[in-house]
């Protein structure tokens, strides 16, 4: 089976990092607070101009430094032992660009996936929503959170939704809702 998987917040909880973050930037250039922290991103009223100000001071520290999910190392490669060929699918912030900041992302992205020992046969850095590359890749189980694109994702292959804040009003068909990677490892076994 060839199994997709999202890098932001299904191997690492992206989420708690930009509120934190976020809240930090807002006070630190006298911003009111998010507006509506369970959206997506978190971006509320923010002007483009004020989110790449935002992302040059904290985004490349979390490509860095953020930690991984827990047990999403062992059960990846509990699944790569079974059979499964693993693709990462990711649509991180200008990576499919080769202007020097996608360039930058992308080099840092695999030393951080090496760095935690994440196995993979394939990486696809993709702008959203992800459908050509999952019908070109012949995905047929994407791991993911984003509330934006998994209703497209659902019409090319089964997806487990790694539960979040965001999402937690997401209701499509094709998809079933996964809260560990533990919980991702089960769901698949019985989808088999």
């Amino acid at each position: 089976m060839n199994i997709g998987i999202d890098i932001d917040g299904v191997l690492i909880d992206d989420d708690t990092y930009r509120l934190d973050t976020m809240a930090k930037y807002c006070f630190e250039n006298n911003l009111p607070n998010l507006a509506n922290p369970y959206n997506y991103e978190n971006k509320g009223n923010w002007t483009e101009e004020i989110l790449e100000d935002y992302r040059q001071k904290y985004y490349f520290e979390y490509l860095k430094n953020a930690p991984i999910k827990n047990f999403a190392v062992e059960i990846i490669e509990k699944l790569h032992n079974e059979g499964n060929k693993i693709i990462i699918v990711t649509g991180r912030y200008r990576t499919p660009e080769n202007s020097e900041i996608g360039k930058r992302v992308r080099e840092e992205t695999i030393k951080w996936l090496n760095k935690n020992n994440v196995f993979f046969d394939e990486i696809c850095y993709v702008y959203c929503p992800k459908t050509k590359e999952i019908q070109e890749k012949n995905i047929d189980i994407m791991i993911e959170d984003s509330p934006e694109t998994i209703p497209e994702i659902v019409k090319y292959a089964k997806v487990l939704c790694f539960d979040n804040r965001y999402n937690v009003n997401l209701k499509c068909n094709n998809m079933i809702r996964v809260f560990s990677w533990y919980d991702i490892y089960m769901k698949i076994k019985n989808l088999k």
